[in-house]
């Protein structure tokens, strides 16, 4: 018989479900993002640290899973950074600082963009316009 009382008990299932909440939300960020050595690459760099570099200076998000650093892929655009990037991640920095969350928000499919993605709508002509005004309104509680 459990010596814990039910109170923590239901901490401890609350505790593992973030767990697995977060690993799963991990995978997703991974499956979508880049490792610095194809950013290098797809960027024309000379080295791995010019890329950290640009994410150490707002150029950039990324975040540290292991031992890699990993992007999200819709940070790029034809072997470049996106030219709308810094407008951007403002928007997203006013929501969060965290590159998994923004990727999240990036890559949530949504009813209002006809099951796109915010990604995949700014590169769209009849959806970036609606885009964008999800972007504003993101962590506004609308």
């Amino acid at each position: 018989a459990p010596t814990a009382g039910v109170g923590e008990l239901a901490q401890v299932a609350a505790r593992e479900v973030n767990d697995a909440r977060r690993r799963q939300a991990l995978e997703e960020f991974k499956a979508g993002a880049l490792p610095t050595v194809e950013v290098q690459e797809r960027l024309g760099r000379s080295s791995l640290q010019s890329v950290h570099v640009l994410r150490s200076r707002g150029k950039l998000i990324g975040r540290k899973v292991g031992g890699a650093t990993w992007f999200p892929a819709w940070q790029l655009q034809g072997g470049q950074l996106r030219d709308d990037l810094p407008r951007l991640l403002e928007a997203l920095g006013r929501f969060t600082d965290d590159a998994v969350a923004a990727d999240r928000i990036m890559r949530l499919r949504r009813d209002e963009l006809g099951g796109m993605s915010l990604a995949e709508a700014l590169d769209h002509p009849k959806r970036a316009a609606t885009a964008w005004n999800l972007l504003g309104a993101v962590g506004l509680g609308g």
